[in-house]
């Protein structure tokens, strides 16, 4: 006669199969950091030879025009790239600013607004809300040149407002970190905002399909893609840094 038998959560030694995840979860910042530095360099140089190849031989091609490696197009391997990028740097500083709120309290509501800021244009990454201002912006105000994309007349005071608000809070972090911080920011918004003036007086100039347009537009994507790099690695190195011995813990 065959036995049978249920088991029930008292069959198992629970307390014995934890892990401490504090000394078996161990990571390692310069393998992170280096591990996306390559995966950045990998598609943007996959992005950038699409660029030369669309230039010389067309887009009839076998591949057609290598839509997902286009770094000046949605829904593509540049765009998921950073728009992961940026909502992984939200996720980081919320953390960090977590671990503000343990002995740094005056930079908490900073990091914490930034973790917002950061989840906002990674959503925007993937649906370009900013894209709705354009037409009624270029329509009503007849706008041309570089103000093609008329979305940088918001933007640009946006910005601007920003970069005020968030200056007494870079000059209370550590030295290394703002300046990490600044160079990510001006790489950044360099691309995103400053080259897009530049997209803006070609594609009413010279066209969207001429090189120098898809020059630019490829240049804006690329420095897009590095400040946002180097903004998440001055991130990863500002955690290391206030908390080195950071241990991760999973209550029930």
């Amino acid at each position: 006669m065959t036995s049978t038998h249920t088991f029930a959560p008292s069959d198992f030694d629970f307390k014995s199969a934890r892990l401490d995840l504090s000394q078996k979860l161990q990571v390692s910042i310069a393998n992170m950091i280096a591990l996306l530095q390559i995966g950045v360099a990998v598609i943007l140089g996959l992005g950038i030879a699409r660029e030369f190849l669309i230039g010389y031989v067309g887009a009839g091609t076998v591949l057609q025009d290598l839509r997902h490696f286009a770094l000046d197009a949605e829904r593509s391997i540049p765009a998921w790239l950073e728009g992961t990028t940026m909502a992984a740097s939200s996720l980081l500083l919320l953390l960090i600013a977590a671990v503000s709120g343990k002995f740094d309290t005056r930079n908490q509501i900073q990091w914490a607004a930034l973790a917002a800021i950061f989840l906002l244009m990674s959503i925007d990454e993937s649906v370009s809300f900013h894209e709705i201002l354009v037409a009624p912006l270029r329509n009503t105000f007849n706008l041309s040149g570089v103000f093609y994309f008329s979305w940088v007349l918001v933007a640009t005071p946006v910005v601007i407002a920003l970069g005020l608000y968030f200056t007494p809070f870079l000059f209370r972090l550590p030295a290394q970190t703002a300046i990490r911080i600044i160079i990510a920011g001006t790489v950044f918004v360099g691309g995103a905002l400053g080259t897009e003036f530049v997209c803006g007086y070609l594609a009413t100039t010279a066209g969207m399909e001429t090189l120098a347009y898809r020059t630019t537009a490829a240049t804006q994507e690329c420095l897009e893609t590095i400040g946002m790099t180097l903004f998440f690695t001055a991130l990863l190195r500002h955690l290391a840094l206030i908390a080195p011995s950071l241990r991760l813990a999973i209550n029930n």
